[in-house]
């Protein structure tokens, strides 16, 4: 096939019809007999009989206990061709209960051949035991069974088509909601790979099928994800330019191929004006139904990718209106903007580092920039004094917790939300003598816990209105010698164990 004719609209390949055999792709056909005879004239009379090109197998069981050990064995099998009479008179129709009651198999054929058509009514038979046909071992000649035989194998593959295409849609809509679960684009291309690759998997170590993802730009491509058997040490120029002349190929809006043996799909992040790519190769031909799967697929990746990124986009958009309300209340209060940002970053770390979901750690992060709001609410004869606070000073300071909850606590945004608990809590103390409800121990939400110690940290380690910033080595020593009394231990501990982390944080956003 050239390039150029996969260059449109999405194509389908002709169906590459599936096989019926786990094992060696051919119609396995039971024969289940007590008359060897008949075994040999069966096999005789179809001769190389084959459907869609595809041979038969023929499978042997001479009593109603063996064809239940042959059909356990092969549970794929297409056709029985069942005798009533066998070990007991009625062996072959206890079979035929087995076969759809016991080993649940509802896709098998069963035609029953009987010698003596009044031991077994036709009627009764047809309603009672599920049978897809009857037949008269007289009446069988070559044409027939051959018209029995492609008419049962015909069903068996309509049925298993049927049930491929429900799992597969299943399959696809199982992995829409984990893909519209996602919570960053990394970990939304890494699902997405996995199931496009899912999709059009095929068996044996000889297949090359491989995903990538990666992000667009100038006419390259910069791989961040890759999955399947593709080895980076390969390169990856071939498979990226390949992606990229597909997903360039269509108009916009329609950035989506889906072809015999590949799949391409460009994203573009209008928030960002990032333009992803992904594209998969497999190791064999793509049948229609696996085709049509795949395309719907790639419809509902776009739908949640899109969907995921107005979501970082509303919170980028979030982050930063906290993180420019709590510079502007630092910058009030003559503390650097910086401040607020190394806050957020220390207790994000913190948080993670304390086993705190990810989820949790990131709402920290974005919601601890917002401590020292009710700050806006203090006098400025008392927040820009130089030296030390009157009592009664330090008493109206105390206030800006009190305030800066009242501000936040009545909106309905989670960020909000969780801001007023750690603006109302951060001064509090594990011994319980902190301000402004004296809490002790756990009764200070492990946001306020986190925060506090964050805060107490940044405001030691650098310069402010009323102080110069203390040598590291004696910040280190205070928080030691509070540990277990204005500091929750643990939090002491894991901050102290991961100090060359906070340092680099603070080089990173210096004053």
């Amino acid at each position: 096939m050239r390039n150029d004719d996969m260059m449109g609209e999405v194509r389908f390949a002709e169906e590459t019809p599936p096989p019926s055999a786990e094992g060696n792709g051919a119609w396995k056909v039971m024969i289940v007999d007590d008359d060897d005879f008949v075994h040999k004239v069966t096999e005789l009379t179809l001769g190389d009989y084959r459907y869609q090109n595809t041979p038969v197998q023929y499978l042997h069981a001479y009593s109603g206990l063996e064809a239940k050990m042959l059909l356990d064995e092969h549970p794929d099998t297409a056709v029985i061709l069942l005798d009533v009479v066998m070990e007991t008179e009625n062996a072959g129709l206890e079979f035929a209960r087995y076969v759809r009651r016991e080993a649940a198999n509802s896709f098998v054929r069963i035609i029953l051949r009987t010698g003596q058509p009044g031991q077994a009514p036709e009627r009764k038979v047809i309603t009672e035991y599920d049978i897809n046909d009857y037949k008269h071992k007289a009446e069988l000649s070559e044409q027939r069974l051959f018209t029995a035989i492609t008419a049962a194998i015909r069903s068996f593959n309509d049925l298993r088509t049927i049930d491929q295409g429900r799992i597969g849609l299943q399959s696809v809509i199982a992995a829409s909601a984990e893909l519209f679960a996602a919570k960053s684009v990394q970990d939304f291309f890494v699902l997405a790979l996995e199931h496009i690759l899912r999709t059009g998997r095929c068996a044996g170590l000889s297949c090359s099928e491989f995903g990538l993802a990666g992000t667009a730009r100038d006419g390259r491509v910069e791989i961040f994800e890759s999955r399947g058997l593709f080895d980076p040490g390969d390169g990856f120029s071939e498979p990226a330019r390949r992606m990229l002349e597909l997903c360039n190929a269509a108009p916009a809006g329609r950035r989506l191929h889906v072809l015999e043996r590949e799949f391409a799909a460009g994203f573009y992040n209008s928030h960002t004006d990032q333009d992803y790519v992904l594209y998969a190769s497999f190791g064999r031909p793509l049948n229609e139904m696996e085709q049509g799967l795949l395309h719907i697929l790639g419809g509902n990746i776009a739908v949640a990718l899109n969907n995921l990124f107005l979501t970082e986009e509303i919170v980028a958009t979030q982050r930063e209106v906290v993180l420019t309300l709590g510079e502007v209340v630092e910058t009030r209060s003559k503390e650097t903007a910086q401040h607020v940002k190394r806050v957020a970053e220390y207790s994000y770390l913190l948080a993670v580092k304390s086993g705190l979901s990810e989820d949790k750690a990131q709402l920290l992060r974005m919601a601890s920039p917002m401590h020292d709001v009710g700050k806006i609410g203090i006098p400025d004869s008392i927040l820009f004094k130089p030296g030390k606070l009157t009592e009664e000073e330090f008493n109206i300071i105390k206030t800006h917790t009190v305030i800066g909850h009242s501000i936040l606590k009545n909106s309905p945004r989670r960020i909000m939300r969780t801001a007023a608990t750690i603006a109302l809590q951060h001064h509090e103390r594990w011994d319980g003598t902190g301000y402004p409800h004296g809490l002790a121990e756990d009764e200070t939400h492990i946001f306020g816990r986190i925060t506090a110690l964050a805060d107490v940290f940044d405001a030691l380690a650098c310069d402010r209105v009323y102080k110069k910033a203390w040598p590291l080595d004696e910040v280190l020593a205070y928080l030691r010698e509070q540990r277990g009394r204005q500091f929750d231990p643990r939090l002491v501990d894991i901050f102290l164990a991961n100090i060359d982390d906070m340092m680099a944080i603070r080089a990173t956003y210096p004053d």
